[in-house]
């Protein structure tokens, strides 16, 4: 049985008269009397009392229509399904991100212009490390990420890194701090300082980088404490139990009034970075067009 013939048995029901059916549907009538034949074969039921001045439903084809129309209505949903997902406009978008890409002000924007412009896509947001992330992006567990690197991100074939934002690193400290009476620092003001590090051990971490490059300048700063939160971060730097690097995204926060100072030199920058696969969902797609439009706006950044 096809959908065709629930489609032919349904109109013919509706005008109990197969010459208007016929004309309805655009076929001619006889094609149309052998599918309702074939169809009450298929079911081994009659579904229409025929005689030469009338068309009625039998007791089984009035029931049979209540559930035809039904089937019609669910395959016409399923097919909308299937279009709307292929302009990207229903289903899922997963995004794995770090945690200062939520204060990256083209991200949120984008965030924002998708979830207004495509309700029905269901936005999946998951805080996963850069090696996650590439993990994931390959297994297809995510649509598209945002990692922090200083450089670009080694990633498997199918995978592509943008650049969406390149940005100053930051010392944020106690007010009250011996580094905080100077109006920038270099890496060698970091030696021997105890420093609360957010998941340095996690692999690619922005932290691990950031201890690579100081080792790399001879600078040896003291682990004071690897947290997991950013909101532990803050707390334990406003506590005094040591400073923190981040990047200037993060700076726009003010928890217990820390002072931030910049970190001079080429090699106190960092980079956020998109990567999505090279042939991205439909949803992932709009979202990209979104990002791009959106920082074009901007400019270069």
């Amino acid at each position: 049985m096809e959908l065709r013939h629930l489609r032919y048995f349904v109109c013919v029901a509706d005008e109990l008269h197969f010459g208007r059916a016929a004309r309805r549907l655009g076929v001619s009538q006889p094609p149309l009397s052998q599918q309702i034949r074939a169809l009450e074969q298929i079911l081994g039921v009659q579904l229409f009392d025929r005689t030469s001045r009338k068309v009625t439903l039998t007791e089984p084809g009035r029931l049979f229509l209540e559930e035809a129309r039904q089937t019609l209505a669910q395959a016409d949903r399923a097919i909308n399904v299937a279009k709307r997902a292929a302009r990207g406009d229903y289903g899922r978008l997963s995004v794995g991100f770090n945690p200062s890409a939520a204060f990256v002000q083209d991200v949120a924007h984008a965030i924002f212009v998708f979830r207004q412009s495509c309700p029905d896509v269901e936005v999946e947001l998951s805080e996963l490390s850069s090696g996650e992330q590439v993990a994931a992006l390959a297994a297809r567990e995510i649509d598209i990420g945002f990692l922090r690197s200083a450089f670009p991100p080694v990633l498997p074939d199918g995978i592509v890194a943008t650049r969406i934002l390149e940005e100053r690193l930051h010392v944020a400290m106690r007010p009250d701090h011996r580094l905080a009476a100077k109006k920038s620092l270099a890496f060698a003001d970091l030696d021997r300082e105890p420093m609360i590090l957010y998941a340095w051990h996690q692999k690619g971490s922005f932290a691990g980088q950031l201890l690579e490059t100081l080792h790399a300048d001879g600078v040896q700063p003291v682990i004071a404490q690897d947290v997991g939160e950013i909101s532990t971060l803050f707390g334990l730097v406003a506590a005094g139990l040591g400073i923190t690097v981040l990047a200037e995204s993060l700076c726009a926060l003010q928890p217990a009034k820390l002072t931030y100072r910049p970190l001079r030199g080429r090699r106190a920058l960092s980079s956020m970075w998109l990567i999505a696969s090279d042939q991205p969902t439909p949803a992932a797609a709009n979202f990209l067009a979104i990002l791009s439009a959106s920082r074009s706006e901007d400019g270069p950044g």
